[in-house]
């Protein structure tokens, strides 16, 4: 796999054509449904410290990204290989496709007559840091092996003979716009925090009251979502 990404690496382009290129990579790997769930799953449940927890997760992933865009950059070969074998694997598109059926599966669920639990319930009120790093390196792990755009910038940054403190810049800005739809709604809520606080606590209060087979259609379509992302990677 990582051969295959070496022979599409130009070697007779400019820096601002590479630039633009890495750019184009990172707008590519931008849409995570890993970091885009735990991001509206954090908005949802955290009524408080909620930067705190958030800032956490999203350092937390993109840490351990960076750490492996490094190590990557500097020829590491058994880190190379690992990504191979894990690409080879489509461990994160079966993952994606065992949990999205599963998901659709308990969709058909018949609740019993009577039964009024609700989903709100079943959510805890706050996460701890401890959590929020966890779900992060989750995130990555499950992720890291479908970055191929990620690992084409570190090569084509290699290959072209970046030296090391202009390619460690330009991985650090990589990381950032790769988390950028998360960074953005932080910005937004710590500008609008009322407001926003105002919407969500109107959310939580419909969720809290929706009946479980209303959470149950909303489970189908996210598991439906998560079957078509992973089928998509196998295939």
């Amino acid at each position: 796999m990582l051969e295959i990404i070496e022979s599409l690496i130009p070697t007779n382009i400019d820096f601002t054509t590479a630039l633009l290129i890495i750019m184009l990579c990172a707008f590519i790997d931008i849409l995570s449904p890993g970091v885009l769930a735990i991001t509206a799953y954090i908005l949802l449940i955290q009524k408080e410290k909620l930067k705190s927890r958030l800032i956490v997760f999203l350092l937390s992933t993109q840490l351990c990204y960076f750490i492996m865009g490094i190590l990557v950059y500097l020829g590491v070969g058994p880190i190379l290989g690992f990504i191979e074998s894990m690409a080879k694997n489509q461990i994160s598109s079966w993952f994606y496709t065992i949990f999205g059926a599963a998901l659709v599966l308990i969709s058909f669920y018949k609740p019993k007559k009577g039964m009024e639990s609700r989903f709100m319930e079943w959510l805890p009120n706050q996460v701890s840091l401890r959590a929020m790093m966890i779900l992060g390196i989750i995130v990555f792990t499950i992720e890291f092996a479908t970055a191929l755009p990620y690992f084409y910038s570190i090569l084509l940054m290699d290959g072209l003979a970046f030296n090391t403190g202009l390619s460690i810049s330009i991985l650090l800005g990589y990381n950032v716009i790769m988390v950028l739809p998360s960074i953005l709604l932080l910005i937004i809520y710590i500008l609008f925090r009322s407001w926003i606080q105002n919407k969500l606590e109107k959310l939580r209060k419909k969720l809290v009251k929706a009946p479980l087979s209303s959470v149950l259609v909303a489970v189908a379509v996210v598991g439906a979502v998560l079957f078509n992302i992973g089928i998509r990677g196998i295939l």
